[in-house]
């Protein structure tokens, strides 16, 4: 599950929050969206009502907007003709937000842009807003979807927004420049979903080596088939939908590799509880060195071992996971991390995860947000 919605859910317990969903495209609408996402059309036509509520704990309830298709524009190379389709989607955007506000009786929101500068630069100052902030949890220059104009309208995003928050160490040294304040709040884990799981024992098949989350560009596809190839006795498996549909058809090929596709949140923890190792093989790139992966601290909720490639600063994490660069290193790692898992591990892993729960990171969250509504009220008398 996304940073925003978990990070959302945790602010409706003491604050109203209205989540206007991904905006999604007449190309979504007709081809059925991204691999392994389910495009709600009916809402997006308006055949069904766009704005619902649902109650995402017994405490908080979030109110969600389904915006009307737009017109696909990032596949537009030049800069004058994709501003332009950009400001016809962003006046449908504006439209139905306020529809939506109206209804709920909201006024002066404090408006958030979860990484969609480009509409963020579009939608800035028409909403009445008191706080314009931007959540940045990944670097946009490496992003495929927006790679032709993310940077540019990030740039220029940056310097309007009252408050950036960012995810990573890295996004703050990254961002933090060309933004008036700058505030670094990680991710966290759900432990309501992984802590109430117990591990279970080793199955007759063996060693279960386990990753969670989206297979997409971030892997390493070399690494994983030399890992896979190397371990016949080893069973790998992997939760998550499939966007990288050829690396996938050339790992499904091996007799010990598994892929379970896309499941349910509240599963999760099930197949988290049957992994003897947790792996996070990302290539070490520009992309990658801005994440604070959340898979990390799901696995050691769940008291884990984590095994991971050294693609961003995760010296925060020495003392609860591994390093390793190659598929030899991983393999020689894998031996000492199942020989090394006792009692006393998989506690230490259970009790720094629950220092990284939501709930806090939400704390940090609203803090940050507080912090900056203060300072730009006390500007004008300055």
């Amino acid at each position: 599950m996304k940073s925003t919605v978990l990070l959302m859910s945790e602010l409706a317990k003491s604050k109203e929050v209205l989540y206007v969903d991904y905006p999604y495209t007449w190309k979504d609408v007709v081809m059925g969206g991204k691999a392994g996402t389910q495009v709600p059309v009916a809402p997006i036509l308006g055949i069904a009502p766009r704005l619902t509520s649902r109650q995402v704990s017994p405490d908080a309830e979030v109110h969600v907007l389904t915006l009307p298709p737009f017109l696909p524009a990032n596949w537009l190379a030049g800069a004058a003709s994709y501003d332009r389709l950009l400001a016809l989607n962003a006046r449908l955007a504006l439209r139905s937000i306020k529809a939506a506000m109206k209804q709920l009786g909201f006024e002066k929101p404090i408006h958030i842009n979860a990484f969609n500068p480009a509409l963020g630069n579009a939608l800035a100052g028409k909403l009445d807003e008191q706080l314009l902030v931007y959540y940045c949890y990944d670097e946009i220059s490496a992003a495929n979807w927006i790679s032709r104009h993310g940077s540019r309208h990030e740039q220029a995003f940056l310097s309007k927004v009252d408050l950036t928050i960012v995810s990573s160490a890295q996004l703050l040294q990254d961002k933090g420049p060309f933004t008036r304040r700058c505030k670094l709040v990680k991710n966290g884990v759900s432990l309501s979903l992984f802590q109430n799981q117990n591990r279970k024992a080793i199955e007759k098949q063996g060693i279960r080596i386990g990753y969670l989350g989206s297979i997409d560009e971030r892997l390493d596809f070399d690494l994983l088939y030399d890992l896979v190839t190397q371990h016949p006795a080893y069973q790998f498996q992997f939760v998550g939908r499939v966007v990288e549909k050829t690396q996938v058809a050339r790992l499904a090929t091996l007799e010990n590799c598994e892929f379970l596709g896309s499941q349910a949140v509240t599963d999760l923890a099930g197949f988290v509880a049957g992994f003897q190792v947790g792996l996070i093989p990302f290539k070490c790139n520009k992309l990658t060195a801005g994440i604070y992966p959340l898979k990390i601290n799901e696995y050691l909720a769940m008291g884990v071992p984590v095994i991971t490639t050294p693609f961003t600063d995760l010296s925060e994490f020495a003392a609860v996971a591994y390093q390793a660069d190659t598929a030899q290193a991983f393999s020689e790692v894998i031996p000492h991390v199942l020989a090394e898992d006792t009692a006393d591990k998989v506690e230490e892993r259970k009790a720094f995860a629950s220092s990284n729960s939501w709930q806090d990171r939400a704390l940090d969250f609203g803090k940050a947000l507080t912090e900056a509504l203060e300072e730009k009220i006390l500007q004008p008398a300055l």
